[in-house]
């Protein structure tokens, strides 16, 4: 990835984690959230967008055994507003669900053999064409030839879907430490103090939200 910059991604590669990014006022997403048995961490708003960090990357995180992409759904259609999910398996994979209230505008795939290695045929780039619309989903439709071109890039073996995230988030305007939530309930390094986020276990917090977390816990999965 020559073109987008070469900074050092915060801790060891092979990482898998995810984020929600919700452009609605905090208090409405928690309250979504909450209403959805959400568990993970909600932290504050920045730049207009706030983030949630599901506690299962790949998992079901909320009620209906939704996963992370079908919680960004949810979450739109109910404050409609722009969401978008994202999740990075294994810094292998980088994978983007975006939606505009009930309509869904991103689906994209960094690569399809990662994304269903057991497909043959599965290979490249999907979704790339969606590019432009994650520019004007996030505000900056000036950005899409660049995030065209950088979504399209093929990553050699010294290069990691973090680098590309972190070049996105500059792009987009994002929070940049997003590729650093998987240190959470730790602070996330060159991120907010974790104090900053609201941990849900199955969409309450404390005492109560650690017994309705055992009770979700025989229904959901964590792949």
């Amino acid at each position: 990835m020559s073109v987008y910059g070469t900074e050092q991604v915060a801790g060891p590669e092979g990482l898998t984690y995810a984020a929600l990014l919700v452009r609605a006022p905090r208090e409405d997403v928690l309250g979504v959230l909450a209403r959805e048995r959400f568990s993970g961490w909600v932290g504050p708003s920045e730049g207009g967008w706030v983030t949630a960090v599901p506690d299962r990357p790949r998992g079901h995180v909320a009620a209906r055994r939704r996963r992370a992409g079908d919680v960004a759904a949810v979450v739109a259609a109910a404050l409609h507003v722009s969401v978008v999910a994202v999740l990075v398996q294994r810094d292998e994979l980088l994978r983007l669900w975006g939606y505009d209230g009930t309509t869904q505008v991103v689906d994209y795939v960094s690569d399809a053999h990662v994304a269903h290695p057991d497909d043959d045929e599965a290979y490249g780039v999907l979704g790339l064409e969606d590019a432009p619309g994650l520019a004007a989903l996030t505000g900056h439709p000036e950005a899409a030839d660049e995030l065209t071109e950088l979504l399209g890039e093929e990553l050699t073996d010294s290069e990691s879907e973090s680098e590309r995230l972190v070049a996105l988030c500059r792009l987009v305007g994002w929070p940049p430490w997003l590729v650093a939530v998987d240190s959470l309930p730790r602070r996330v390094p060159t991120g907010p103090d974790a104090h900053a986020f609201t941990r849900l276990r199955a969409g309450r917090t404390g005492v109560a939200g650690l017994l309705a977390a055992r009770a979700a816990a025989v229904v959901r999965r964590d792949t």
